[in-house]
């Protein structure tokens, strides 16, 4: 017969959820705190604010869960009502706090400006600053004019660069220093805020410079910058522009013959529609419907995930040698490549360009690091640098790193080289 429990059984009870809380909470705030969870407002971006929050959440249910379960008698809580109820409480939290003024000042990370110039200024006296950045003060290098940082706190001098991020709680330093600063002085002030923990993040008054292209650069192992000279922004881009749609409508009709070939080889060996439409990311991030002859079975591109293990591109790409669901039509289509012709249509309407980096769909952008993220900063193509001397014997980083070779370096010779190698490429049957 069932009975009521006694003191000591509540207690116990009472003290094993207590427990299971905690836990759970302080795993949540560890957690968060790493993953960044409360440098995103939600006001500003509510999808990427939800995505954090739920990865956080993910990982403390999995370290958190574990130490309950394994610590705290099972008969005593119920793990998905912790689950279910925390993820509840914390959201509501989270966005309760957001509307705050102190949650808001929490959010933003504290920033200490180390130089005072003209551009230290700048970074810090923008709009954008005020709004995603709490600017604790500022440091100037010996030499340096600090009349220029009228608008922070000064903080003394390099010297006291420690005892200026211990006591304000810095998370970030932005190094701006002018040109009277001593190098050797940056350096120590890199190797300080390095020391105790702050991400850095350098401004060198050098590259305060409209009329160059700045790209990175490597020689061996050491990295640098490379900076070239570009020409009228606007006469390049209406130059290639030009070349993209004088090209586009050659190649249209010069392949008519063709694209009706492959058209009905399409439509009379398999099922469905002739072309195939797809999302695919373009420039600065701006989606668009890209064209190509349909070359795998109608609902195929549904089960990708499936098959990600069989994949033998590494990174977000997806690539499979002898993907089953491809047609037998398809696979020549895809050999040379013949399948990407409808997309001369989509350099025509201006969504892509006969050379740049190969159009991402958004799953695979979303999965980008900060720096792969510049490969869409630029409109896409139907070849590149990949297309002609990676393709599929390269790793994703390499493939990355082959775009923002070509976007470092553009210029229209090196489309035209680009557009006359793609040609021999194309006749060597080497697509997948």
């Amino acid at each position: 017969m069932w009975s009521r429990p006694d003191d000591e059984s509540r207690l116990e009870i009472m003290l094993a959820r207590a427990a299971t809380a905690a836990t759970f909470a302080a795993v949540w705030v560890l957690v968060a705190t790493r993953l960044g969870t409360y440098t995103v407002d939600p006001n500003r971006n509510l999808a990427t604010s939800l995505r954090r929050m739920g990865e956080a959440w993910a990982v403390t249910w999995g370290v958190a869960g574990l130490l309950a379960m394994s610590t705290i008698p099972p008969t005593a809580v119920s793990i998905w009502t912790v689950l279910v109820a925390g993820l509840a409480l914390m959201a509501l939290a989270r966005f309760v706090m957001s509307l705050t003024p102190w949650g808001l000042a929490a959010e933003r990370p504290r920033a200490i400006v180390v130089g005072a110039c003209d551009s230290a200024r700048a970074l810090s006296s923008s709009s954008w600053a005020e709004q995603d950045i709490d600017f604790v003060g500022y440091v100037p290098f010996p030499g340096e004019n600090s009349d220029t940082m009228s608008h922070l706190r000064p903080l003394g001098t390099l010297q006291d660069l420690p005892g200026a991020v211990a006591n304000h709680r810095a998370d970030l330093a932005f190094l701006s220093p002018s040109d009277q600063a001593v190098t050797g002085d940056v350096h120590r002030a890199i190797k300080t805020c390095d020391d105790l923990g702050l991400q850095v993040q350098y401004f060198p008054s050098f590259l305060d410079v409209d009329d160059r292209r700045v790209g990175l650069a490597w020689s061996g192992t050491r990295p640098g910058l490379s900076l070239q000279h570009l020409p009228s922004a606007s006469l390049a881009e209406l130059a290639k522009r030009a070349i993209d749609v004088a090209g586009a409508a050659v190649g249209l009709i010069a392949l008519a013959p063709v694209f009706v070939a492959c058209g009905l080889a399409v439509k009379l060996t398999s099922r469905g529609p002739m072309f195939f439409k797809q999302t695919r990311v373009g420039k600065s991030g701006h989606t668009f419907g890209c064209l190509k002859f349909r070359t795998m079975r109608v609902g195929a591109h549904k089960q990708q995930e499936l098959l990600r293990s069989a994949s033998t591109q590494d990174g977000p790409a997806f690539k499979i040698p002898s993907d089953p669901r491809i047609t037998p039509i398809g696979r020549i289509l895809r050999k040379f490549s013949l399948d990407e012709l409808p997309q001369l249509l989509n350099v025509l309407l201006g969504d892509m360009s006969l050379v740049g980096p190969r159009p991402p769909i958004p799953s695979e952008v979303e999965k980008y690091t900060w720096w792969q993220r510049r490969r869409v900063s630029v409109k896409p193509g139907l070849t590149c640098v990949w297309q002609v001397y990676g393709r599929n014997r390269v790793s994703f980083k390499r493939w990355v790193e082959m775009d923002l070779y070509y976007i470092d370096n553009w210029s229209l010779w090196l489309d035209i080289k680009l557009i006359l190698h793609t040609i021999r490429v194309v006749f060597s049957g080497t697509g997948m």
